[in-house]
């Protein structure tokens, strides 16, 4: 990687709002798992003139959003899941988007890492993905996740009491 201004401008142009909200669109219509969505669109052509840090930065988003799946399947929140999910990638695309001097230099420091970026699809190391994740989400997001999930929990409880009155 040349120097920080490089990866800013790669994080810019991966994770720029319009390019992002048509994966989060593509994601959302196939209801497939993170690899939809990779068409960078217009930010291809500068991309393509530094292949390394656009395949680097692909398979980082891509694990990151398998980590932040898995993470939270862990959890066993059952109906609040799918809607914790998708707070959660959210929460993580914005902070992708304008990342925080600490979360870009860890960024910087993961893109430095040869051995992370191999043949496979995914980054498998975990605990720098979880690492990478507590550094990029806030508190305010954790926080945000979980009321999401609870609020999915609340209105199916609510659901199924109106359900059962009906039925009674």
């Amino acid at each position: 990687m040349n120097n920080n201004q490089n990866v800013a401008e790669a994080i810019n142009l991966l994770f720029n709002p319009t390019s992002l909200q048509a994966a989060i669109e593509i994601e959302n219509e196939t209801d497939c798992d993170v690899t939809a969505g990779l068409d960078w669109g217009l930010a291809i052509p500068a991309l393509l003139q530094n292949p390394v840090m656009f395949g680097r930065l692909t398979q980082l988003r891509v694990s990151l959003n398998q980590e932040l799946r898995l993470l939270i399947k862990e959890w066993n929140l059952g109906i609040g899941e799918k809607t914790a999910v998708e707070v959660a990638q959210k929460r993580l695309i914005q902070r992708l988007q304008l990342p925080q001097p600490v979360a870009l230099s860890a960024l910087e420091e993961t893109f430095k890492q040869d051995e992370l970026y191999n043949v496979e699809e995914f980054i498998s190391n975990r605990d720098l993905l979880k690492s990478l994740l507590a550094i990029l989400l806030l508190a305010s997001d954790w926080e945000e996740i979980a009321v999401a999930a609870a609020n999915s929990v609340q209105e199916q409880i609510f659901y199924q009491i109106g359900i059962n009155q009906i039925s009674a």
